[in-house]
């Protein structure tokens, strides 16, 4: 359940930040944008650490460095969301992000990259991906 509650959680402020970085890259430019919420995230991020007093921060030289880069995915992600939000919209944008992630999972689950363990994928999950296509389909017309 918590999950769950994490997952949209995730994608009802992933929707806000898109239009909050739509807003602010209008004014300052989509690069620095996305510095700043990189930044602002970060400050966010350690303060909870140092309020929670986390230490395991300690055993980030065990991460693999591919890993540990994750970081820097998000300043694409930012980019890609800041340029498509003004091209397209919030909702399209949304949409289509959506799409990708889960045919993203499914290729990672399937084949157990990222040291994640390999899983079936079946007719149902491919018809809901299949299903968020269509979905997407109607909302752009």
């Amino acid at each position: 359940m918590k999950g769950i509650l994490f997952a949209l959680a995730g994608g009802f402020f992933l929707t806000f930040q898109s239009v909050a970085n739509a807003a602010i890259s209008n004014g300052i430019g989509t690069w620095q944008a996305a510095t700043m919420t990189q930044f602002t995230g970060f400050v966010l991020a350690l303060a909870i650490v140092l309020a929670l007093k986390d230490r395991s921060y300690r055993n980030l030289p065990q991460v693999p460095p591919l890993y540990a880069s994750g970081g820097m995915l998000a300043a694409i992600v930012l980019f890609s969301n800041m340029t498509a939000v003004h091209r397209m919209g919030v909702t399209l944008t949304i949409g289509l992000f959506l799409i990708a992630q889960l045919i993203t999972a499914v290729v990672i689950d399937t084949k157990g990259w990222l040291d994640m363990p390999k899983k079936n994928i079946g007719r149902s999950q491919i018809l809901g991906v299949a299903l968020m296509i269509a979905g997407v389909i109607v909302l752009k017309w």
